[in-house]
């Protein structure tokens, strides 16, 4: 019940990256690009030192390996048949209403989501409250700057601010119910807890690669976008020290 409070909490933090809106129009796009950046090195950091690294001491190389393998697909498998939209493509995508992008914009934001608030609940579903605390410290951090990159093009685009912030907070909705999923899976059998472990780490690897970095890099703001990520490793070596494994 404690994962699923915590995810619910991660989720809203979406929202809170939106809330600078109701003051301000515009965020300059290195600021949105250094973020991005921010939020890659957080996550690479969890999955490595709260996934990998557990899941290597419980389990054996072929079922981490594994694990990464199937997480990597089944994003894969999501990304080419799930529709949806990326916020760098938002004011491209002219074709079609705007409640018709606000989904598709949603559906990609859920996809990021998941892998998050299953990491989460597999963190928790270890038994190890300082595994689960550090996973959503982790995401729950990022998930504010990335909150503010995806109500950024709708407030550009001239959406209503409210409806702007009101649908960021709402994209964090996948995160606790991701996050049972992952708990009851860690839950099953301890043979399989590797396993599970690797499947969100490589889900979230996949996440980071794919989208996070490029679309960090592809606005001539690659030094910031590196540095950002760089600080969201260090903050989460701090992170983990204050709070211990």
């Amino acid at each position: 019940m404690q994962g699923i409070l915590v995810s619910i909490l991660v989720g809203l933090c979406t929202g809170l990256g939106a809330l600078p809106f109701l003051f301000i129009k515009k965020v300059p796009q290195a600021l949105k690009d250094g973020l991005l950046g921010f939020a890659g090195g957080i996550m690479v950091f969890a999955s490595s030192f709260n996934l990998i690294q557990p899941a290597l001491e419980k389990g054996n190389l072929i079922s981490v390996i594994g694990g990464i393998i199937i997480g990597t697909l089944l994003l894969t498998f999501i990304e080419y048949f799930v529709p949806h939209t990326h916020t760098k493509n938002y004011k491209e995508n002219d074709n079609g209403s705007v409640l018709k992008k606000n989904i598709l914009l949603a559906i990609a934001v859920a996809i990021h989501n998941v892998p998050e608030g299953f990491a989460i609940g597999v963190g928790y579903g270890t038994g190890n409250m300082s595994t689960g605390l550090n996973l959503a410290l982790a995401i729950g951090v990022q998930n504010i700057p990335e909150g503010l990159v995806v109500a950024a093009p709708l407030i550009e685009g001239g959406y209503p601010r409210g409806k702007a912030l009101l649908f960021s907070f709402l994209t964090g909705i996948g995160e606790p119910i991701a996050a049972a999923i992952g708990f009851f899976a860690a839950r099953l059998t301890d043979k399989l807890l590797p396993l599970i472990l690797s499947i969100a780490a490589g889900a979230m690897f996949y996440v980071v690669s794919h989208e996070l970095i490029p679309e960090s890099h592809c606005n001539n703001n690659e030094m910031l976008a590196t540095y950002g990520f760089i600080i969201g490793l260090i903050l989460m070596i701090i992170f983990r020290t204050v709070i211990g494994e």
